[in-house]
This record gives C-alpha cells, sequence and structure tokens, in this order.
C-alpha cells in the first residue's frame, strides 16, 4: 500500500474540530491548500477534491478528446506518451506513467499539460484531471523546484519527527524554490525521522539537519550525502559473510545458518554484496538457474514445489501462495500476474531493501511464478515514492530482457513472458489488491467490490495472481531447495524464513531475516536491541499500524502466524513498531486514526464515516469534552467497521484502535480526567455515571 500526506502540523497542535477542510476552502485556489506543511485536502465526502457532492452542471459542454490538429505537444512528452502506451493491453493503463511525464515536462499537471496528454492518449481531459486529483504525487497547482517531504507517521513520530517537520518548516521559510510537505509513511522506518528530498532518501535526522538540506538544495549539492538511505547496509548481524578469498564469487548456498545467530538466512544471504543488483554478480551466484530448473519441469510439477513449500504471503493475509496460484482457471487465455510493490503499510519496508539490493531475484521468482501459473503478462506496481529502486528495478528488467530471462521462449523453452514496471503516484489505498487492479488500469485507486476474486476476474477483467515482493523474491529459494526441505524451516503452519522491519522505540532499526516461530522477544530485544535505557515496552504492532496491539506482556509468544492470531493480533506485513513507556496510547492512536482517515477513498460509508468519526472522539479526549462513555461508543462504532467495509482500510484503524481501547482503558480514562480539568470542564465526580444507551447523559444535579 503507499504513503500520502499526512498532518498539517505537529500532534500536540491539532486539527480543526471538523477534521476536514472548511467550506471556505472550496472556493481557494489549489495553491492555497500547499503551503509549508500543510496537508492534501480531504472534504466531507471522503474525496481528495471539491465538487464530488455537486449536482452536474448540465449547462456544460460535453468532455471531447482535444484535436491533435489544434493542440501542440512536445516532442519530448508525446514520445514518453507513446511509449507508455505501448507497453500495455489498454492505453488506460498508461495514465499514471503518463502524468509522471507530464508534470516533469511542465512543471505539475496543469491544465494544458492535461490536455496534451489526452490528445496523445486519446482521453478525455476530465478523465485524466480526475485521476491526477486522486494521487497525492500529482501537484495540482504550481510548485516550488524542490519538494521536502517529511514523513510524520508513528515509527517517526516516535523519533521525533514532529520536531524535525518544525525545524523544516522554519529553515525552508524564506526560500521560493522549495516547499515542505508532512508526508505519511515512507517506507523508510529504519532511517526515522526522515524525508525525502526531491525523491531522496535521508535520515536519521535532527532539527540541525534541516538549514543543511537548504543550503544544499540552494547550492546544488547531493543532500545529506552521509545520510542517504542508498549507502545503508543491512543491520541484520547474521548478513555479513566472514571475509575469505573468492567468497565474492560464491555460488549462492540454499539456507545458511550465519556465524553468531540462529536464524537460516535465505532472502538476506550477502544482501550487501556489492553489485548484486546487476546480472553479471546476480550469475556469478547462480541467479536464474533456479529458473532453467524450472523451465525443464512441468508446471503442474513446479506448483507442487511450491504447494509443498507451504510458503504463506508475506505481504499481510498470509494466504499459501500455491494455493492462490492454483485457483487460477486452465487453459490458454489472457492471465496476468501482478507483483504487489506497493509497500506503504506504516512500519514496513522490507521490500524496499529487497528491490534495492537484489532486483533480479524479484524477477526471476516472478518468471517461476509466471510458468508454474500459465501467465504471459506480468506486472510490477511499485510505489512512487519508491524512485530509486524503480530506477534499479528498470535496469534489472532491461538485464533480463537482454539476456533471454524475459521475453519470447525464455532460454529456449515455450515459455514467453512480458514484465512491464509501473510506478504509482502516492496513495495507501493502492495496496489493496484490488485499489492496486483499478490503478494499474489508469484509474482512481478504488477498491472493487468481491466476489468476483482477482484469481478469476482481476486485471483487465482476466485471472489474476497477485503476490507481494518477498513472496516472489522467495520462489527461486524454493526450486533450489526443495518445496519439503523449505518446510522443514519455521513452524508446521508457518514455514520458512521471514524478513521483519524493527522500527519505533528501539536502538537497532531494521529490517531482520528471522525463521518464523522465534519469540518476539528474541526479535524486538535481541535483534534491535530494545527500548533505550530506562525504558520499556510498553505496547508493540506485531505486523504493522494495522494489526492489534500486544503489550510487553506478551514478548515470549512465538512470531508467527498462527500464535500471533491466537493472541488476538496478526503477523500482517512483518512489521513491529515498538513504543516505549514514555509515549501516550491516546498519542499514537491520534496518530493512527488520522492516517486512515486521510487514506480512505471515500467510496464506502464504514469506512469513510468511522475513520473520521473516531478521529473526532479521540480529539473530544484532547480537548476535555470526553467522559468514559466516549470510549464505550468508539469501541462498539470499531466494532461496527470491522467486517463491514469495501475493502480492509477501515478494519486497519479499527482494529488497533480497538484493541487500544481494550488493553489501555484505565490510562485513557485518566486521559479524559486530565484533559477535562485543563480544560475547566469539571472532574469526572461531577458527571452522572451513565450507560453507552442513556441519551442523557451530562452534568450532575
Amino acid at each position: 500500500m503507499s504513503a500520502k500526506s499526512g498532518q498539517a502540523r505537529p500532534e500536540d497542535a491539532g486539527p480543526p474540530p471538523a477534521a476536514v477542510v472548511p467550506d471556505a476552502a472550496r472556493s481557494s485556489p489549489p495553491s492555497a491548500w500547499r503551503r509549508h506543511g500543510e496537508q492534501v485536502p480531504r472534504f466531507a465526502h471522503g474525496s481528495r477534491v471539491p465538487g464530488w457532492d455537486d449536482a452536474a452542471d448540465l449547462t456544460k459542454p460535453p468532455a471531447v478528446i482535444p484535436d491533435p490538429a489544434s493542440t501542440p505537444v512536445p516532442d519530448r512528452l508525446r514520445e514518453s506518451v507513446t511509449m507508455a502506451m505501448a507497453k500495455y493491453p489498454d492505453r488506460r493503463s498508461a495514465a499514471i506513467p503518463a502524468l509522471h511525464a507530464a508534470q516533469e515536462e511542465h512543471g505539475w499537471c496543469s491544465p494544458e499539460a492535461i490536455e496534451q496528454v489526452a490528445c496523445v492518449m486519446q482521453l478525455t481531459p476530465a478523465y485524466l484531471s480526475s485521476v491526477a486529483t486522486f494521487y497525492d504525487m500529482f501537484a495540482n497547482a504550481p510548485k516550488p523546484r524542490h519538494d521536502v517531504f517529511v514523513c510524520t507517521n508513528i515509527s517517526c513520530s516516535l523519533r521525533g519527527a514532529d520536531d524535525f517537520h518544525g525545524a523544516m518548516i522554519a529553515a525552508a521559510a524564506q526560500d521560493p524554490d522549495v516547499t515542505v510537505r508532512a508526508f505519511e509513511c515512507l517506507g523508510a522506518c529504519d532511517i526515522a525521522p526522515m524525508a525525502s528530498v526531491d525523491g531522496e532518501y535521508v535520515g536519521p535526522l535532527e532539527t540541525a539537519d534541516a538549514d543543511q538540506i537548504v543550503a544544499d538544495l540552494r547550492e546544488g549539492r547531493p543532500v545529506l550525502a552521509g545520510k542517504q538511505l542508498r549507502f545503508r547496509k543491512c543491520v541484520d548481524p547474521g548478513v555479513a559473510e566472514p571475509e575469505r578469498a573468492g567468497a565474492e564469487h560464491e555460488p549462492e548456498r540454499a539456507g545458511v545458518e550465519q556465524p553468531g545467530t540462529s536464524a537460516v538466512k535465505i532472502l538476506f544471504h550477502r544482501i550487501d554484496e556489492p553489485g548484486l543488483n546487476t546480472l553479471e554478480v546476480y550469475e556469478h551466484r547462480g541467479g536464474y538457474d533456479s529458473l532453467r530448473k524450472a523451465l525443464k519441469m512441468s508446471r503442474e510439477d513446479v506448483l507442487a514445489q511450491i504447494m509443498d513449500s507451504g510458503l504463506r504471503g508475506r505481504g499481510g493475509a498470509g494466504f499459501q501462495m500455491g494455493k492462490k496460484a492454483s485457483f487460477l482457471p486452465e487453459g490458454e487465455m489472457a492471465k496476468y500476474l501482478v507483483c504487489n510493490a506497493d509497500e506503504s503499510e506504516p512500519g514496513a519496508f522490507k521490500d524496499r531493501e529487497l528491490m534495492q539490493k537484489t532486483p533480479h531475484t524479484l524477477i526471476e521468482g516472478i518468471a517461476i511464478a509466471s510458468w508454474a501459473a500459465e501467465i504471459s503478462t506480468a506486472f510490477i506496481y511499485i510505489r512512487g515514492e519508491y524512485s530509486y529502486q524503480a530506477d534499479i528495478l528498470e535496469a534489472a528488467i532491461a538485464e533480463a530482457y537482454e539476456s533471454g530471462y524475459i521475453g519470447q521462449g525464455i532460454l529456449g523453452s515455450e515459455h514467453s513472458f512480458s514484465l512491464v514496471l509501473h510506478r504509482g503516484a502516492g496513495a495507501y489505498i493502492c495496496g489493496e489488491e484490488t485499489g492496486l487492479l483499478d490503478s494499474l488500469e489508469g484509474k482512481r485507486g478504488n477498491p472493487r467490490l468481491k466476489p468476483p476474486f482477482p484469481a478469476l476476474e482481476g486485471l483487465y477483467d482476466g485471472p489474476t495472481l497477485i503476490n507481494n515482493v518477498e513472496t516472489l523474491s522467495t520462489v527461486p529459494h524454493i526450486m533450489r531447495m526443495g518445496g519439503a526441505e523449505y518446510a522443514k524451516i519455521g513452524t508446521e503452519t508457518s514455514t520458512g524464513t521471514k524478513l521483519v522491519s524493527v522500527s519505533g522505540d528501539v536502538r537497532r532499526p531494521g529490517n531482520y531475516e528471522i525463521e518464523l516461530g522465534a519469540p518476539a522477544r528474541e526479535i524486538i530485544y535481541g535483534l534491535a536491541g530494545g527500548p533505550h535505557e530506562g525504558r520499556e515496552v510498553k505496547f508493540w504492532f506485531p505486523g504493522g499500524s494495522s494489526a492489534p496491539v500486544l503489550t510487553g506482556n506478551d514478548l515470549d509468544i512465538a512470531y508467527d502466524f498462527d500464535t500471533l492470531a491466537k493472541a488476538g493480533s496478526m503477523l500482517g506485513s512483518g512489521s513491529v513498531i515498538v513504543v516505549d513507556d514514555s509515549h501516550s496510547v491516546l498519542g499514537v492512536a491520534m496518530k493512527l486514526a488520522k492516517f486512515y482517515a486521510h487514506e480512505s477513498c471515500g467510496k464506502c460509508v464504514p469506512c469513510r464515516e468511522g475513520t473520521n468519526w473516531t478521529v473526532k472522539m479521540l480529539q473530544r479526549i484532547e480537548s476535555g469534552e470526553a467522559t468514559p462513555m466516549d470510549l464505550d461508543i468508539m469501541a462498539s462504532v470499531q466494532e461496527e467497521i470491522i467486517g463491514n467495509c469495501l475493502c480492509v482500510l477501515g478494519d486497519s484503524m479499527a482494529m488497533p484502535v480497538g484493541s487500544m481501547i481494550k488493553k489501555f482503558r484505565g490510562e485513557l480514562e485518566a486521559e479524559i480526567e486530565a484533559a477535562r480539568e485543563r480544560s475547566g470542564a469539571g472532574s469526572l465526580q461531577d458527571v452522572v455515571a451513565v450507560g453507552v444507551a442513556d441519551e442523557h447523559a451530562g452534568p450532575a444535579g
């Protein structure tokens, strides 16, 4: 899923009580919404743009396609759009790549730019405007030359992001060429607090770095060269290979137990080897041998190996990949494989490291899966913010095409398949599989009603296999080891290793490869170092921000799919966010609820209204208006959201917020009491004790 712009102010300031853009903003120019630090607006009806709940103006002329004879288009833009359209079965799928090209040409998605793209694509400008206004990376008003996006989501906020955001706004206040925006999770929680400066990820940041960023931009220097993410090594202590002659070109072994750690390293085995992102080094390590092996087997035998491995999806749902692939109908028809690389769950950043450091592993996994499922067309949908990783993938795909690993009759076999990298444009909802499919088809990323499920009716209405980066990257290792051998690692129902992203209040945030079933304490304390001295784990999210929280008393449970489910949470994306005892539950709940309220596409009522309503209830606690009855109401509303939304975005807020109310009710009641005293609303002793159903709650006497 992808990050969007987040809270406009530090958490203690709080948004307006209505939690939506005031009515006056409807008539304001878009540029007024994008001042330093301000968030992309959301309106009461849930859309990112005004007017969607207004009646249609029937006096306006019908939308028409611009006439090529009277619409001049810059040659470079025309070439970019034409090349993009050639990659897809349906030209509409090129809408987002074309808008990226238009913004690069014009500086923003101006009416002129959109009309030019519409002319080349033979679509109406209205259609492209509806797409451009959905995604946060497209500017709908003139903007400064440089963009500084400061992540203010949970993991970064826990480590001081709000203070840095304020410092960055002050540093850039007098520079007309720099704009500063608060963004939601950018997928780099391991360097929190962090920012994206013209696409370059930098961190961990201190307030003093704000002035240096502005100075570097003015002088045209690389921004904070010593803090750029692209140079960061993997923090997993088991990754480094002992130094010995020839080790850099040793063929990769399947399942290597590293010295100093009990975890078997499969995906992270020598992940930091120089040049591993290139075909030459990857082949020296035995790269694409698994594909050669698979192509000599029948499709059924390859699928059987994946089934025997017990590999469960590593993106969140945990459904077995082999079973999912078996649901696709057999026979000759247009079938598709889509790799979900829109990693935007707050706290998740493991796929980013895989794509950046070993992209050919992902490509090989896609090739094997496409053979097993009889698929000839594949796509990688990568979040737009991962521009550096996308560039690396583009280069790797080109190498694979040139060497015959992608294309017609790959490696002399009967299998042919194409692979296209599709860059998103900033929309968390596109991490939901059907929202991703709509986005890939060139539409607004709205989730679809299920059934039908993608395996039967997905991309372009054809059967579609969707898996995430880590899942597909595991496939070559399964083929090398054998499915039964891979299944010996981990537990009976949670086989193999798992990449775990650990962030928040720990000493060594980063990605770690663990054997499923390892104790959570070993991950949080043994690998990530635990909280800083004098602090204890207060609560933690086992599977990203959407997972119900567990407390410090739950650290000795096994980290696997079934055990976490029995404990009332979930493994999810494998993103552990640790919150120590220096932070309030209310602050974290507010940050989380605002994120999901902003990211809701607005299509279904339980999510659109439930997320915004939860924000308002939490604001009541902050302002001193709440009573303990508010907690009962809020908990009941979370229960009504769960299972009643078009997709799981509403559930993703309701599950953790509901768990916080349940596990930390005493603290929240104390927050209510303290806020009432600060606001002069009076002690809770002056409030009538009532139940949820009582409509006459109020002051006693």
